[in-house]
């Protein structure tokens, strides 16, 4: 759980984040590519009407939708690697805090 602040309060949350992060961007780019090959086959359907036209504007509008695919899906795999990081770069810092903390010694004025 991650509290309203910066602080992290178990480092697992960020985990489950990450991967998260990771299962949208590969349920993004399998339905992000299902409307493209749809476009692009009805593309080549009115490629001979209307001088190509509507083949050529259809064409262009997939391109548009898998740059906006490609984008999200690079997005949240950026997340999920951001999320993984800080998880690790947490717990080991939590670690080396923790063995420092350890191997001081108690102060004799208490």
């Amino acid at each position: 759980m991650v509290s309203s602040g910066t602080e992290v309060e178990n480092p697992e949350s960020l985990k489950k984040a990450g991967n998260g992060a990771a299962e949208i961007a590969g349920e993004t780019k399998t339905a992000g590519n299902h409307p493209v090959d749809e476009t692009r086959a009805a593309a080549r359907d009115f490629s001979a009407d209307w001088s190509g036209g509507a083949g050529a504007a259809l064409n262009r509008l997939a391109a548009v939708w898998s740059l906006q695919v490609e984008g999200l899906v690079g997005r949240c795999r950026d997340l999920s690697t951001q999320f993984g990081a800080t998880r690790n770069n947490f717990v080991e810092v939590e670690a080396a805090n923790t063995q420092t903390m350890k191997s001081v010694q108690p102060s004799p004025f208490g």
